[in-house]
């Protein structure tokens, strides 16, 4: 590819950064303001469940009359298959997904905007007329939304490059336009809401590097590969379910709103998706039993609220439950400080999960503001080697392209 042309391919990632991140800010802003002024009225626990049951008779009733998209599996499924996004996708996945972080989904908004993204990137090499540039340019608007909505720009790009393959970063040539969208989105939204927007979770300093702290990681990080295998059960226990009943979709929809109502209200922190509660995680002193329920609680929250067609990220989730995971093992073993147990288990569960152990530990490190970085990759690594034991993401797959695919060829 000549120098115009990746010039171009790389002004085209930078347009459709600045337009994702002007929808992320949008969509935030909104969303934020619509569950405040809702969870302000209803401020009472009891609330959730009546609250969850009716948000999802409303998704049913959007999915019933529009269709629906599929989760993150058909995402990555579609990107193999089709190598893009229609925009026809935002129709459901916008105000599906919206709907549900106000009422309480155990899924974030990294999901609706991932498929705003990449339905943005697969426009934008139509209208710009980059040839051949679809599949790198709907890779690098799936990682703008990403990076734009959760304000990690680097790990947000590295997991759309990670999470289509079963190894490695296979579209090598996407990396930069990838980075380029990202970090455009973010500094829109930067710009236009300031850095607050973004969720940020709190964590005392940890203590220098030491020999003492890299084996705790390491160690948290082998108790999360067991804890990955029952999450998937659960994941997958709870679809059977659903596709053995195979109800109609608002009846799905609604099934799954009780569960995460009833849910929040038995463990209120099983409750909304995860940024919100990981500062009262940590603030808070709970006992190993409250720990591992809400452990439990989450997953089955997540299960509920996938497979019961609610549309959102599990990225966030995935994150909250190996910081309970980690707070639960520096319980049982006191010797593991809590603090970089709860960060080696967010970055170790999400990479024994979707086995992307490099934006595993990005997303974690930038989501607590960059505290304890070698640890945190150590336990991504090592929970990235026992990811093939788990198998939770089933449509990672390599690329179709031979390698010598470039932009323009």
């Amino acid at each position: 590819m000549d120098q115009r042309r990746f010039s171009k391919l790389l002004a085209c990632a930078a347009v459709l950064g600045v337009a994702v991140g002007l929808v992320a800010t949008g969509f935030r802003v909104a969303w934020l303001a619509a569950k405040h002024a809702l969870w302000h009225t209803f401020e009472a626990t009891y609330w959730r469940i009546p609250v969850s049951v009716a948000a999802g008779v409303l998704i049913g009733a959007i999915l019933y009359k529009t269709y629906y998209p599929g989760a993150l599996a058909a995402l990555v499924r579609q990107f193999h298959d089709e190598g893009s996004v229609p925009l026809a996708e935002n129709v459901p996945t916008v105000p599906v997904g919206f709907i549900g972080l106000i009422a309480g989904q155990n899924a974030g908004p990294e999901g609706v905007m991932s498929v705003v993204g990449g339905s943005f990137g697969t426009q934008a090499a139509e209208t710009f007329g980059v040839p051949n540039a679809e599949k790198l340019l709907t890779l690098a608007g799936m990682g703008a939304g990403f990076g734009a909505i959760l304000g990690a720009p680097i790990g947000g790009a590295l997991l759309w490059l990670e999470l289509p393959h079963e190894r490695g970063l296979e579209y090598y040539e996407a990396i930069i336009p990838t980075f380029v969208a990202s970090f455009a989105g973010y500094l829109t939204e930067a710009a236009i809401g300031g850095f607050h927007l973004f969720p940020t979770w709190h964590v005392s300093a940890v203590a220098p590097i030491s020999g003492s702290q890299l084996v705790a990681a390491a160690a948290v990080a082998v108790v999360a590969i067991p804890f990955g295998a029952l999450y998937t059960t659960i994941f997958d226990a709870v679809g059977r379910l659903f596709n053995r009943w195979s109800p109609a979709i608002y009846v799905r929809t609604t099934v799954a709103g009780l569960a995460i109502g009833l849910l929040g209200y038995a463990l209120p922190l099983t409750y909304f998706y995860g940024g919100s509660k990981m500062n009262q995680l940590v603030g808070t002193d709970l006992g190993l039993g409250v720990l591992v329920a809400t452990l439990l609680g989450t997953m089955v929250a997540a299960a509920f609220t996938i497979n019961g067609n609610w549309i959102g990220g599990l990225i966030v989730p995935h994150m909250f439950m190996g910081a309970v995971l980690g707070l639960a093992a520096s319980t049982v073993v006191p010797a593991l400080p809590p603090i970089l147990s709860m960060l080696a288990g967010m970055a170790a569960f999400n990479a024994v999960v979707t086995g992307t152990p490099l934006s595993s530990a990005l997303i974690a490190i930038a989501l607590t503001d960059g505290a304890s970085i070698t640890p945190v990759f150590l336990a991504a690594l090592v929970g990235f080697v026992g990811s093939p034991l788990v198998g939770f993401l089933q449509t990672a797959a390599p690329r179709r392209e031979p390698p010598n695919f470039h932009v323009g060829d």
